[in-house]
């Protein structure tokens, strides 16, 4: 095989890895991207505690957010044990990777695994 054959497959195979790679996009822009799987990155508004879990409102404080994270209380101990507590978030940025829902007109990520969810220091 000769140096060209090796550098067309190599390029090949680098085109198809990018091709799938997800996108890494602002929280502003999180609404283009609803059904489909990213990271969103963005400034951290709020943290609130719900009945169920604990949203993390981007870009703005709810209900004026561009999207939430949504960390159900059954995951909580993973990310205490990460991050000592989500509250660890507010004011910072982060980023968070998943599938962009739309729920009642709330855009939303749910986070079940700490390893999706990234603050920038």
């Amino acid at each position: 095989m000769n140096k060209a054959s090796i550098f067309a497959a190599a390029l090949t195979c680098l085109s198809m890895v990018t091709a799938h790679a997800e996108p890494t996009i602002d929280s502003s822009k999180a609404a283009f991207y609803v059904g489909t799987e990213a990271m969103v990155c963005g400034t951290v508004y709020e943290v609130k505690p719900f009945s169920k879990g604990t949203y993390i409102n981007m870009g703005g404080r709810y209900p004026n957010q561009h999207i939430s994270f949504m960390v159900w209380d059954s995951d909580q101990p993973k990310f205490n044990a990460r991050f000592g507590g989500l509250s660890v978030f507010q004011g910072a940025q982060a980023c968070a990777r998943g599938l962009i829902e739309n729920y009642k007109n709330t855009l939303q990520i749910k986070v079940s695994n700490p390893q999706f969810l990234r603050l920038i220091k």
